[in-house]
């Protein structure tokens, strides 16, 4: 008896795989393939030092930037003299190439950004 219901489990088990035409193991470490960054198409995501980054839309205008963090989203204004400074509170961004850095006071300070390209 113990052996039918072995047979049983078996027969079930290789129907099922051999029955589904699209069955296929999972590729986990799949190269070639890019994930969409989750600040969306119209962000820029700028990766930095430590494994740091964060996400940027600017207004189109350019007087506005939301920096997308992965707890949270700070909306900055441009500085009326140096047009490359955006701050809200204790939040400051300067954009400068390669160069940018985000420092949030003692809490974030992020270095060497750099935006990353499209593939």
């Amino acid at each position: 008896m113990k052996n039918a219901y072995q047979f049983l489990l078996l027969a079930m088990v290789s129907a099922f795989l051999f029955g589904c035409k699209s069955f296929e193991m999972p590729r986990v470490f799949e190269k070639g393939t890019r994930e969409t960054p989750r600040y969306g198409k119209d962000a820029i995501h700028y990766q930095c030092e430590n494994f740091q980054s964060f996400g940027l839309k600017l207004s189109k205008d350019g007087e506005d930037a939301w920096v997308m963090l992965p707890d949270h989203e700070v909306g900055l204004v441009r500085d009326a003299k140096d047009k490359q400074l955006y701050h809200y509170g204790t939040m400051d961004l300067r954009l400068n190439g390669d160069q940018t850095t985000l420092d949030d006071s003692d809490h974030l300070h992020l270095k060497n950004c750099k935006p990353q390209q499209d593939s």
